[in-house]
């Protein structure tokens, strides 16, 4: 008898990749882009005047719960600089250096001054309320939204006391350090460092319930940009594990992580052979047990300026250092710590160039799940990434809500030449089995249940099952009418799966 796998059914199977497919022909993974709604904050207010952009959103105390940065507006420094990385000169009016990116102002003063996290909240996900908080003087007001303290990515942690219900990694002197909270809006940075070096952006700490420890993933450069992982116990267990190699720190006094910890995001070779293509982000979130989704940015740079030989230094692709655009796509794990990406469809790409995603946009942090319905949220710029021009270009950036249809983020799919896949046995656990499965209007399917060992179940045959079509998130199987499979209960079966121009999402068995 081949050997059954251990796969719990009473929660929502997602088809993630070929993990409990024993025999498969015909079938392929594809990625269900979400439908964007349309801009939920836009950069309104003085200190996000030229940029807003969500860091995350967390469910919590009955409220919805949002993170966003915002860049607020500079002139600019009005005399011929060095950059302090390329030493590239920068004449005119410039924020950062036109060759590399590097800031050309005050660094501390662009970090306090000009780029600030606030928050927001709501009741359903649509309306956002900006709260007075009072926390922050910016400019001689504090009547803003603007948290107090460096929190990076706010994330729960179960397992800490009330005084450290948040936490967050932030940078810190070229170390990263975890940052705690009590409420979210008011964040103290721990004294020990975690790792002693730079990751930059988006850097997430997760608590993982399936294994009861916490994941950090983390930006790498080993010449490009990767995601590298850590996992520990405790977050009282610092220094992080890492292996280190004695790199040493550049110009600007920073180190980033080549090889210390170990890289579980990349680009490969199905990727395009685009140069300086790398993943400028992952954006991770655990959806439930043994089922993770990661939104990397695929960030296609352009040429700096300085290797432009055609006059064109005023042109898209050559307007700053660190200019591109990206595509989002999506990554999928079952441990958050092995990652692929089955499908490379983009999950969303840029809108029209000109319009107010157009430049760049990408999907942050967590979701917001609705009825039959998930929200999630992202950022979309009319300008390209390196264009960063606060004191003359301002509200370039706005926050937008997307839908995804549940469990929808990917599917094993059959195109209209047909496809099957047979599972790895299990143990039956009764009920009725429900597919989420859309079938458009020419597409169906048929599911045969066998035993342990391949043989078809009398009255379970593709033959005995009633016809599966149209586009459902839950549709209960039957067999001549048949849905009870509580007979069946405890019994090890193997499903055998046939589609036709259709895409099966997720699989579950419901209580009778």
């Amino acid at each position: 008898m081949i050997q059954p796998v251990a796969i719990h059914l009473d929660e929502p199977y997602l088809f993630l990749d070929g993990e409990w497919m024993a025999e498969s022909a015909g079938i392929g993974f594809r990625v269900h882009s979400p439908r964007c709604e349309g801009i939920v904050l836009a950069a309104e207010r003085e200190w996000e005047a030229h940029r807003v952009s969500p860091i995350c959103v967390i469910e919590h105390d009955g409220l919805f719960k949002m993170w966003y940065s915002a860049i607020a507006s500079h002139p600019g420094v009005d005399h011929d600089l060095v950059c302090p990385r390329c030493y590239k000169q920068n004449p005119g009016i410039k924020v950062v250096c036109v060759d590399c990116g590097w800031p050309l102002v005050d660094i501390d003063y662009l970090q306090n001054e000009m780029f600030g996290t606030c928050y927001a909240e709501s009741s359903d996900g649509i309306q956002w309320e900006r709260p007075n908080l009072g926390l922050i003087d910016f400019r001689g007001n504090s009547r803003n939204n603007l948290i107090k303290g460096p929190c990076g990515v706010p994330a729960i942690n179960p397992k800490g006391p009330p005084e450290e219900r948040f936490v967050g990694i932030v940078e810190y002197q070229g170390n990263l350090f975890l940052s705690v909270s009590a409420d979210g809006l008011r964040w103290t940075r721990k004294s020990e460092p975690c790792l002693p070096f730079c990751a930059d952006t988006t850097n997430q700490i997760i608590y993982n319930p399936d294994s009861d420890t916490y994941i950090a993933l983390l930006r790498g450069v080993p010449g490009r940009r990767t995601t590298v992982w850590s996992e520990f116990d405790s977050l009282e267990q610092i220094p992080w594990p890492y292996t280190e190699y004695g790199h040493a720190r550049d110009e600007t006094g920073t180190r980033y992580i080549t090889d210390e910890l170990e890289t579980v995001l990349d680009i490969d070779d199905e990727d395009p052979a685009l140069p300086g293509l790398d993943i400028n982000h992952i954006n991770a979130h655990r959806y439930g047990p043994n089922t993770w989704f990661g939104f990397p940015a695929l960030f296609r740079k352009y040429p700096p300026a300085s290797l432009d030989k055609n006059g064109r230094e005023s042109s898209r692709y050559f307007a700053q250092g660190n200019d591109g655009t990206w595509e989002t796509q999506l990554a999928v794990s079952r441990d958050g710590h092995h990652w692929n990406r089955p499908d490379r469809t983009a999950y969303i790409s840029p809108g029209l160039f000109g319009g107010v995603d157009g430049g760049i946009n990408s999907i942050g942090i967590g979701m917001i799940h609705k009825d039959d319905s998930i929200y999630q949220y992202g950022f979309g710029q009319y300008q390209t990434h390196g264009v960063f021009s606060p004191g003359e270009m301002q509200r370039i950036g706005s926050i937008f809500r997307y839908i995804q249809e549940k469990d929808r983020f990917i599917a094993a799919a059959a195109d209209s030449k047909g496809g099957s896949f047979q599972t790895h046995p299990f143990k039956m656990q009764g009920g009725k089995l429900v597919l989420n499965i859309d079938c458009g209007g020419l597409g169906e399917g048929s599911i045969e249940i066998q035993d342990a060992d391949g043989t078809p179940l009398k009255g379970f045959t593709h033959s005995d099952c009633d016809r599966v079509d149209l586009n459902q998130l839950a549709h209960t199987v039957s067999w001549r009418t048949k849905e009870d499979l509580s007979h069946l209960a405890g019994q090890f079966v193997r499903l055998d799966i046939r589609m036709q121009s259709a895409k099966l999402y997720a699989l579950h068995f419901s209580s009778l």
